[in-house]
């Protein structure tokens, strides 16, 4: 018996599953390049220190809340910078004035050297620090309050645009 000869029509199917697989590898080897080469991790200093500093941090968030002062944060974004601006008061929503704020930025998914920023007092329970941020989007804010031997340690993420 003779073969028949193979038709030309037909001759494209194997190709087209190659091509197919192509895309796909060329999809999949773009995406594995593009994501390796812009996600720096997260950064955590001392993560088993931090575990073990449990108890210390809890027994403080209880004296924070016994203390009953609350704050309020803003960012603005003006010209070149950004002003923060917070409003601190007590459980009777009376302005805290005479507080030390020491403060630091951190961007969370970068490992960029963190921002010391200070306070200025306006009044009424008000504060404000205009800050040169190197880049926008999402930091961290982490502070404490001080008034003589109380302390207030908060941590607040601000998105900047």
């Amino acid at each position: 018996m003779a073969q028949k000869p193979s038709s030309p029509r037909g001759r494209w199917i194997p190709w087209l599953f190659v091509g197919g697989f192509a895309v796909v590898i060329a999809v999949n080897t773009t995406l594995i390049v593009y994501a390796s080469s812009t996600f720096s991790g997260l950064v955590v200093e001392h993560p088993y220190k931090k575990g073990l500093e449990y108890n210390q941090t809890k027994a403080q968030l209880e004296a924070q809340a016994r203390l009953g002062w609350r704050y309020e944060v803003s960012a603005v974004p003006a010209a070149d910078a950004v002003m923060i601006e917070m409003r601190w008061v007590d459980a009777g929503k009376t302005p805290l004035d005479g507080l030390a704020l020491d403060g630091e930025l951190q961007r969370p998914v970068e490992n960029l050297p963190p921002l010391r920023i200070s306070f200025e007092a306006v009044g009424a329970g008000r504060y404000r620090s205009q800050v040169q941020l190197p880049k926008q989007g999402a930091w961290d804010l982490h502070l404490t309050a001080r008034r003589g031997s109380q302390e207030f340690s908060a941590a607040e993420r601000l998105l900047i645009r």
